[in-house]
């Protein structure tokens, strides 16, 4: 069945009805170890793809501000139960991580709006993408590797 799906997808795929490609692939070194914000950082990752996808296939017009929202509300509960676990958990750098998210989401509202009314998909994504790289793929690393010495 699965063999099924999957080879329907690649015939579909092939013929150009799509296109299909992710921007982040998600990769084994981005898991943290702690599950709850593994599956946040999964869920940051669907949506950045499909900001992505929805400008490789015009359907940006259709989904733009809905996406914007969307990463919007996502990081609010994410960074909330994120500054929660490091807290109880006592990572000796909470006030510098909190104030990074502070300025994440200060910027995060005024590019969205920005973007939003410009209707500039790419700018926003262009945030998102240094979001990932610098604070994701960075900043979260520091509290892993600190949670991994501490066992």
């Amino acid at each position: 069945m699965t063999e099924d799906v999957l080879a329907a997808g690649d015939r579909i795929a092939n013929q150009g009805v799509l296109n299909h490609n992710v921007f982040i692939v998600w990769k084994p070194e981005y898991y943290l170890g702690i599950p709850i914000i593994d599956e946040h950082h999964r869920g940051i990752v669907t949506i950045i793809n499909s900001l992505h996808f929805s400008m490789q296939n015009d359907y940006v017009e259709d989904m733009f501000v809905s996406i914007v929202n969307m990463i919007n509300d996502y990081t609010n509960i994410h960074f909330q139960i994120e500054e929660d676990f490091l807290q109880k958990n006592g990572f000796p750098n909470v006030g510098s991580h909190f104030e990074s998210h502070r300025e994440l989401i200060a910027d995060l509202s005024a590019v969205g709006k920005k973007s939003k009314f410009h209707r500039d998909p790419y700018q926003f994504m262009n945030f998102l993408k240094n979001w990932w790289i610098d604070h994701i793929c960075k900043e979260d690393l520091m509290y892993r590797d600190y949670f991994f010495k501490k066992q």
